[in-house]
């Protein structure tokens, strides 16, 4: 993005993956750029954090191949050292430990078979395609899988299938996606379900904290700073209410802002100045989730099964941390099991039981628990809406009649990496050019 305008200075309201994809493309294009965090650290829910003296990700941190913004944003941080992710992925059927690692299209069919009928292959293998002839369709918003939530999300994505597939194929998707099952997201986003899992994952070696510190070091990033409201004068945002601690309210003046948060956050943001975009935000679903990483004393997984999903409990799927790391394992509780947020005493007792279903499926003893880190988040994963396209053409409509304004986040593109990324970088070009 080369800049062709007089400088200008801009706020980020965010500092996830969203707010720093924005954040960057509007200093790559010579403006000013503030980035503002509620929080005392950046990442938002990439969740920062430490296993002793190992730095770790709590949150999303698994990179597609084809997540090519996000990949070329860490090279132009000078870049890192990635390794493979993803692979000897495990799940729970029929009460049968049954790995799926990169079957081909043979395999893949033999599995849909096996769980689901012949008609559940072909839709499946229809809808595959459609992604696979068309990237764009990895994405809220694509032009055919909006036609088809305009026609078909008044069920949810289950009805698609039959519920052998629906609880053994859609299942860990949407719990992995949205935290949710099958009948709680909607036809319309599958597009973006098999973007995922038609993707394969690296992850970067020292994660990516020391990337978001480069590029923090370039711009002013203002941390543990509230964002009260906007500020608009004759129908254009002119700039933000600001306080930090106990500190008084001030305003803060800049050209434009991005709100690169989730959409609950920025409809709380803009629910006194523009009501009815803020109604239509706090109308997306989200759904809780809790993450435990935990180091043992040996090795918790094998080097033929490294991750397993599960097909009941509030443990949706266990696995290492790394490639190598077997005595490093992270458990992800999630879907309707896994709600509301788990108080310390009840996350004990599910990490305890996750333990346990592991070994029982590996066949091997459990060691000891050296160091533990968790993490819970109330809004954690997105679950869009049904019908999306029109949710998102609304948006669009609403956000267009207030110049210096520009929306980023989850709810937009998806609430994979590169979704939130390539929604930061859109709103910072819009911004840009209408600078």
């Amino acid at each position: 993005m080369t800049s062709t305008h007089t400088s200008a200075r801009f706020a980020v309201v965010g500092g996830g993956i969203s707010g720093l994809a924005a954040a960057h493309r509007l200093y790559e294009a010579g403006h000013r750029v503030d980035l503002i965090e509620a929080e005392a650290t950046l990442g938002g829910r990439m969740g920062f954090d430490m296993l002793g003296e190992r730095p770790i990700m709590v949150g999303g941190k698994n990179i597609g191949r084809r997540y090519t913004q996000v990949r070329a944003f860490v090279a132009a941080m000078g870049g890192a050292e990635y390794e493979q992710f993803g692979i000897n992925s495990s799940q729970i059927i029929d009460g049968e430990l049954i790995t799926l690692d990169n079957p081909g299209v043979t395999g893949l069919v033999r599995h849909l078979l096996r769980i689901g009928t012949p008609a559940d292959v072909v839709k499946m293998l229809y809808y595959g395609m459609r992604v696979r002839l068309a990237p764009r369709n990895r994405y809220l918003g694509s032009p055919y899988f909006t036609r088809l939530g305009a026609t078909r999300d008044q069920a949810t994505l289950d009805t698609l299938f039959t519920p052998g597939l629906g609880r053994h194929a859609l299942r860990p998707m949407s719990l992995r996606l949205n935290a949710a099952e099958p009948n709680e997201v909607y036809p319309g986003a599958f597009g973006v379900h098999l973007g995922m899992v038609m993707d394969h994952y690296d992850q970067l070696v020292h994660g990516f904290q020391p990337i978001v510190e480069d590029f923090a070091s370039r711009i002013t990033v203002r941390l543990d700073t509230r964002v009260d409201g906007i500020v608009l004068d004759g129908g254009r945002l002119r700039g933000l209410r600001l306080s930090s601690g106990a500190g008084a309210c001030t305003r803060h003046d800049y050209d434009g802002v991005v709100l690169a948060t989730p959409a609950f956050a920025t409809a709380r943001i803009i629910a006194d100045d523009i009501p009815a975009l803020s109604k239509l935000l706090a109308e997306v679903a989200y759904f809780p989730s809790t993450v435990a990483v935990v180091e043992y004393d040996g090795e918790m997984f094998t080097s033929a099964v490294r991750s397993i999903a599960f097909d009941a409990g509030p443990c949706s799927a266990a696995g290492v941390y790394g490639i190598d790391d077997r005595h490093i394992v992270r458990y992800t509780f999630s879907g309707p099991p896994a709600r509301p947020v788990p108080s310390e005493g009840v996350l004990g007792a599910w990490i305890d039981d996750a333990e346990k279903r592991v070994a029982e499926y590996l066949k091997t003893a459990t060691p000891r628990r050296i160091r533990t880190r968790t993490r819970s988040w109330e809004g954690a994963h997105c679950a869009y809406l049904p019908d999306h396209g029109e949710f998102l053409s609304q948006v669009g409509t609403q956000v267009a009649a207030v110049p210096g304004l520009e929306l980023a986040g989850d709810y937009l593109f998806g609430a994979q990496l590169e979704a939130c990324f390539r929604s930061g970088a859109a709103a910072a070009r819009r911004l840009h050019r209408g600078g």
